[in-house]
């Protein structure tokens, strides 16, 4: 005990008082051991008072821990067993630390009553309508992300190293709410991805175990931030059409070339800041940065959210039951933050008309309904083999990012 230090002398002498009383009931309830107590009193009273402050600060340690395990929440109490490590696992645990994001990203424009229908599907339906997930816009972003690297941010798996990580993704925005009676009452916005495409297993695993993103293996081009995006394109493993005979086979998916580079415009540069990029494409997608749900005249201020710069996703998490097929044996809604850490630099390509031009190509596929689930029919006639897109914005991003541990929102009742 520091003499000099007042702060630690009274949480000695706490401890001691405490290590007394404790050792004073033990005492009363086993008089037969006085004798030998106040013989150690005699001949050893500096060690008694040392071992009565040790009893002392560990009472204090564990009732802090009771206090915490069962009235603050922030025990672990989760009923669930201990995750069994593999050297070769591929499932790293979360969160993530995600560097050197370059993310080419291309806005098109979909149909609402097609991407209510897949919010009601993956969303909606599971739930029972305990939470309600609704598009909050037509417009689809169509992202290509290549990223130096992936790791876990806790040991075991931060121990491992990195990985390299490519992927092409749409997102659509969907705002989150509750119904009560007739009304619907908005709480918040998140991103859902239909349609996730990744070039690794880990990168697969790990979304889809953890976090049950729907992500599938695909082949990429995309250029690096000193190219110019003249094409970018997604390959992946499809069934042209769904038969007992037909095989699989490695087929282009998805493509985007950039068509012309038109007038430009004074809204055509680059961006130094977040919230600089952020401003500008919400000028150009919306009036007065705001979105109103259809049906509601409810305003969402859209850049108080995205200014945030947490960003939340929604996943459906399911794992079909190995003894009927037709089940899940876990299914559960998650909602996990994507954190933006720090902006390295932005640039407008065009819109509208302005700027360089951009043009989506669909290939159709049993296996990838992606026109007809999000509603993009402009140029697709049923039957067709492939569609063209008009791009309505395009422009890319370069930053670091971290996704946190999710949330589960909903989960279905365990049987």
């Amino acid at each position: 005990m520091n003499l000099n230090n007042p702060l630690e002398m009274m949480q000695t002498s706490f401890h001691t008082a405490l290590g007394a009383v404790s050792e004073l009931t033990s005492l009363l309830q086993e008089p037969q051991k006085l004798p030998n107590y106040f013989t150690q009193i005699q001949q050893k009273p500096e060690q008694l008072f040392q071992d009565l402050a040790v009893k002392g600060k560990n009472i204090e340690q564990d009732a802090a821990s009771f206090f915490q395990n069962y009235f603050c929440g922030k025990g672990n109490k989760s009923p669930y067993p201990k995750y069994i490590e593999r050297a070769d696992g591929q499932a790293f645990n979360q969160p993530y630390e995600i560097k050197g994001t370059k993310m080419y990203a291309f806005v098109v424009e979909g149909s609402m009553a097609k991407l209510q229908e897949v919010c009601d599907k993956y969303l909606n339906d599971p739930n029972n309508g305990e939470i309600e997930y609704r598009p909050a816009m037509n417009y689809l972003i169509l992202t290509f992300n290549k990223i130096d690297s992936l790791s876990s941010i806790n040991p075991p798996d931060y121990d491992k190293g990195t990985v390299f990580e490519e992927e092409a993704i749409f997102w659509m925005l969907t705002v989150v709410g509750k119904r009560v009676g007739p009304l619907f009452i908005a709480e918040r916005l998140a991103w859902f991805m239909p349609y996730l495409y990744v070039n690794n297993s880990p990168i697969l695993v790990s979304g889809r175990e953890v976090y049950g993103f729907f992500k599938q293996l695909g082949t990429f081009q995309i250029p690096d931030l000193n190219q110019e995006p003249d094409l970018l394109t997604v390959d992946t493993l499809v069934f042209k059409d769904f038969s007992p005979t037909s095989k699989s086979i490695d087929a282009r998916l998805l493509e985007v070339k950039r068509v012309s580079t038109g007038e430009k415009h004074e809204a055509i540069k680059t961006w130094d800041t977040f919230e600089e990029a952020v401003r500008a494409i919400a000028s150009l997608l919306f009036e007065n940065d705001e979105i109103i749900f259809p049906g509601l005249q409810l305003p969402f201020n859209l850049l108080e959210y995205l200014l945030a710069k947490i960003v939340p996703l929604v996943t459906l998490k399911q794992i079909r039951d190995v003894e009927n097929s037709k089940k899940a044996c876990y299914q559960a809604l998650i909602e996990s933050p994507m954190q933006l850490q720090t902006f390295y630099g932005g640039k407008l390509f065009g819109f509208n008309g302005f700027g360089d031009q951009f043009q989506l190509k669909i290939n159709n596929f049993a296996s990838q309904p992606i026109v007809q689930d999000l509603g993009l029919y402009k140029g697709y006639s049923p039957g067709s083999e492939s569609i063209n897109i008009p791009v309505k914005l395009g422009f890319v991003l370069n930053f670091d990012f971290t996704l946190k541990d999710g949330k589960t929102v909903w989960q279905a009742p365990q049987q």
